[in-house]
């Protein structure tokens, strides 16, 4: 398993953003609160942050309706999950690796 620091924030790639979505999911049922996922954890919250204004952008260009609601709804709970650490650092992790895949799509920065 690469646990290697990979450049966080505006700098990682979305390559280095889908390897820490695929390390979260493996450390989530096994380690979920060991160094590793705690680095993990991190990251993938500056990846929120980072993603969260690109994503709101592109939403806003979206037309009016229900997916438009969906994202705008994603987006608010992506920022609550890096304004709250939540008690259950499992749940932490999953749901941020989830978070940071969707806004990957909403910014338009797939793989």
């Amino acid at each position: 398993m690469n646990t290697r620091q990979e450049p966080q924030g505006a700098g990682a790639s979305v390559a280095a953003m889908c390897r820490d979505i695929e390390l979260a999911q493996h450390l989530e049922p096994t380690y979920p609160t060991g160094t590793a996922a705690c680095g993990v954890r991190e990251r993938l919250g500056e990846y929120i942050r980072d993603l969260s204004g690109p994503a709101e952008e592109r939403i806003r260009a979206m037309p009016g309706g229900r997916p438009r609601d969906v994202a705008e709804g994603t987006v608010r709970h992506a920022r609550t999950l890096i304004s709250e650490s939540g008690t259950d650092p499992r749940a932490v992790l999953c749901l941020r690796a989830g978070v940071v895949r969707q806004l990957l799509q909403y910014a338009g920065r797939t793989s």
